[in-house]
């Protein structure tokens, strides 16, 4: 079975953010949760919060839905929101560059960015969480196909 056609833009928004110029030592990863070191840091995960959808046209009958996927980037580094600047500015280019993820979307939205700290751990760090709404359709019965 291949892929949902929402994993497909999450995969995009990864290899976006994965490609050439990204800050220096930055991972990226398709994970919700996982257990984070001091050595893995700086890092960008990625992940789907919530999808909204509803007709692409205002016939009942459309084969098509449009489908409005709220994706949270966040960005992780070791010490305080200054030193997170660089990771999130690159976060935001990334995505932002190609508003169609190569012909997947209609288009990208930067939403918001919520800014956290961890201090629990033995690795104090800095998150910046941003969020993106990516806009798109599919087939209203298969979320493997666009039409």
């Amino acid at each position: 079975m291949a892929d949902s056609y929402t994993e497909r833009v999450l995969q995009a928004v990864v290899a976006a953010l994965d490609g050439a110029g990204k800050p220096a030592g930055v991972t990226v990863n398709r994970s919700r949760r996982q257990s984070i070191e001091k050595s893995q840091l700086p890092m960008i995960s990625v992940y789907p919060i919530r999808e909204d959808v509803t007709r692409a046209t205002d016939n009942r009958r459309s084969p098509l839905v449009e489908r409005r996927l709220r994706v949270q980037v966040k960005c992780r580094v070791v010490g305080d929101d200054k030193d997170n600047d660089p990771v999130r500015k690159w976060a935001v280019q990334s995505v932002m560059a190609d508003q169609s993820l190569g012909g997947l979307a209609l288009e990208i939205m930067e939403e918001s960015t919520d800014w956290d700290a961890d201090d629990a751990t033995d690795a104090d760090y800095s998150v910046a969480a941003v969020d993106f709404v990516v806009r798109y359709t599919t087939s209203r019965s298969n979320l493997e196909n666009k039409s």
